[in-house]
């Protein structure tokens, strides 16, 4: 391919790239992108306002009457009430720790915890030669139980890609936690959290789905 040849392919890949880009944020979308992400988003950013104005108590107070109402909210709508309730106790357990240890920082401490053991469980699955991603997908039924190799390979390089979000996630986290950066947590956990697990979701759902 010449120099000239390049260049002329650079806008059909620009093109070809749109149509991938819509294809992606109706992925998120459809998988309850929308309602995922005000719910993860709202009690955090309550939670740093109430703690920047006026401390620890009204900021816990704050988050659980924001996820309470969440809650109630999702259940009027119809939504599952088991995964509603989950999200409720994951506020309060957020808070309780909190309360317990009189730390604003605390809020952010589970979050950490997870991606850390997310971290291990994707990588250990990846030494063992069963990809996590292929075991979940297997489980979910989108993957049949007998694969071929190129299948598994492909899972290989799924499963390590979402070692390292849950990796990258930990090495940007930790040092703010460390230093007890309560904005920066807060910032940095609404936009790793959801938003980034969600386009990996769709992501992958789309790589899977492609023979």
């Amino acid at each position: 391919m010449t120099f000239d040849d390049s260049r002329s392919a650079t806008p059909h890949d620009s093109a070809r790239a749109r149509p991938a880009a819509r294809v992606l944020g109706q992925a998120v979308i459809a998988h309850g992108g929308v309602r995922h992400l005000v719910d993860a988003v709202t009690p955090v950013a309550v939670f740093l306002v109430g703690y920047q104005l006026f401390g620890t108590g009204p900021a816990v107070a704050a988050a659980l009457t924001a996820a309470a109402l969440l809650a109630g909210w999702r259940l009027r709508r119809g939504d599952s009430p088991k995964v509603v309730m989950v999200a409720l106790a994951a506020v309060a357990a957020y808070s309780a720790l909190v309360l317990f240890t009189g730390e604003g920082r605390a809020f952010f401490l589970p979050e950490i915890v997870g991606c850390a053991v997310l971290t291990v469980a994707f990588g250990a699955t990846l030494i063992r030669g069963r990809p996590l991603s292929l075991l979940v997908c297997q489980r979910i039924r989108i993957e049949p139980a007998d694969i071929d190799q190129p299948r598994i390979r492909k899972h290989r390089r799924l499963t390590a890609a979402w070692a390292l979000m849950w990796a990258v996630h930990v090495l940007i986290l930790l040092p703010l936690y460390a230093a007890d950066q309560i904005t920066a947590l807060a910032l940095g956990t609404m936009l790793l959290g959801k938003p980034s697990v969600l386009i990996a979701v769709a992501t992958s759902w789309l790589w899977v789905r492609k023979r």
